[in-house]
């Protein structure tokens, strides 16, 4: 680990923003950037939410743009004051470990947060103390401090899913949001009812029939499939199906279902977002277009979503017919058993962001249950301690952050971020200079004296 007490005597130009030897200007350069790619961030984001939500002519009239230049003005915000809190510490001090980014970035995240809307500062001290837990891994890892775990991400996702499905399981046992969410991965049936356990089946029935549009929607469907996969699920549809089940068909039909279901959703949306992302370059060649249609992710993507819906419904139909009984314990078997479809697309995102959340989630009902207290400005203390300690991290130590994190500071600055003279870092002991060996900045020499090392 890098001395706390170590001292690097030298300016913010020869250490930051070594592109102009001005502070104010570099202010200006990295406030010019952040705003501007903060509004072409969230433009589209908050166009496309609004989309999706079918949001009335009053919102797009009134309330859009508002709410684009508020989240814009947060963002741009945190990444100008970090180089002007930067180059003020350094007036203030000499530059130690903590004060050469921690510290500022503090100030920053802090000035940055409040001013951002607060129903949206929860959802970012999420996502940022998720990327922080996540970095501190990968720094402990790269230490030797801690070992890799093979497949951690998935046992990670394992345990955190199966304590959100033993709540979806219990009757409000989630909030509606996250609640509804689940329902729609593994569908309605599984929804948690009045004292299930206590009910006791006696025998198994047969699946009932749908109600006659239901039954016409279906055969409609199924109408487009070859006449054997038709002679094949309606073969399936009229096997049996336990009492406490609360599908329509037969156990193994809406485990088919369910699985058909998720993995044509999970390949049409990552279809989608590799269309978006070869638009661009798609007049120049067209066939990118049929090559994101065809990419390996989609297949991936869908496969987890379709093996994860049907797993858990596999697992609670077979218990149900083993015990006899229903239980919200079966939700927590069927999670950790359905989580280990992750191994058809790894992410550790999604595992920290689902550990992260379910830790928010007991916290609050620790709060509900009066055994922990609730700290009203806790969002803004958690935003802020975890943005500054990943931008700690991206200036000492950017190799161990998440590669799309650091892609997206690079275009939030404009490339600034990965301008720092990070050699002169090293001495720290962090291997600041990892990513960038060969990079030495052109000094002015009226300036600083500073020469280049290799």
């Amino acid at each position: 680990m890098a001395a706390l007490s170590k001292l690097v005597d030298c300016s913010c130009y020869e250490i930051g923003h070594t592109w102009t030897p001005s502070c104010t200007r570099a202010i200006y350069d990295v406030g010019l950037a952040g705003y501007t790619e903060s509004f072409k961030i969230y433009a589209p984001v908050y166009i496309v939410t609004a989309l999706l939500r079918r949001k009335g002519l009053d919102y797009y009239l009134w309330r859009l743009l508002p709410e684009i230049l508020q989240s814009s003005l947060f963002l741009g915000t945190n990444a100008s004051m970090f180089i002007a809190s930067f180059c003020a510490w350094r007036r203030l001090s000499k530059f130690y470990f903590l004060t050469s980014a921690f510290v500022p970035a503090l100030c920053a995240c802090y000035s940055a947060i409040i001013l951002e809307r607060k129903h949206r500062r929860g959802m970012l001290a999420i996502y940022l103390s998720n990327l922080a837990m996540e970095t501190a891994f990968n720094m402990a890892s790269s230490r030797g401090i801690v070992p890799t775990i093979p497949y951690g991400e998935v046992l990670l996702f394992a345990v955190s899913t199966s304590l959100y499905m033993y709540f979806f399981r219990k009757k409000n046992g989630l909030k509606p949001g996250i609640s509804n969410g689940i329902k729609f991965i593994v569908g309605s049936s599984e929804q948690p009812k009045d004292d299930v356990d206590s009910i006791s089946s006696t025998s198994a029935e047969p699946s009932q029939n749908a109600p006659d549009h239901a039954v016409k929607k279906q055969k409609g469907l199924a109408s487009y499939l070859p006449r054997e996969v038709q002679y094949a699920f309606s073969w399936l549809r009229q096997g049996p199906k336990h009492r406490l089940c609360s599908h329509q068909d037969s156990c193994l039909a809406s485990i088919f279902q369910s699985f058909v279901r998720m993995f044509g959703f999970g390949y049409l949306v990552q279809a989608g977002m590799k269309l978006l992302g070869a638009l661009r370059s798609a007049f120049k060649n067209p066939k990118l277009l049929l090559s994101a249609l065809k990419h390996p992710d989609n297949r991936q993507l869908g496969l987890f979503l379709g093996l994860y819906a049907a797993l858990f419904k596999l697992v609670n139909c077979a218990l149900r017919w083993a015990r006899d009984k229903d239980s919200p314990v079966h939700g927590a078997i069927g999670g950790f058993v359905a989580a280990w479809s992750m191994l058809c697309y790894r992410s550790s995102s999604i595992a920290m962001y689902a550990a992260s959340k379910m830790v928010e989630i007991i916290y609050f009902k620790g709060i509900d249950k009066g055994h922990l207290p609730f700290i009203s400005w806790g969002d803004i203390l958690l935003y802020s301690v975890s943005t500054a300690f990943v931008f700690h991290a991206a200036v000492f130590e950017p190799h161990n952050l998440r590669p799309a994190y650091w892609r997206f500071l690079l275009r939030l600055t404009r490339n600034r971020f990965g301008e720092m003279n990070r050699h002169i870092l090293d001495e720290f002991g962090t291997k600041a200079s990892t990513l960038y060996p060969k990079f030495w900045p052109d000094f002015d020499p009226k300036f600083t004296n500073l020469k280049r090392p290799f």
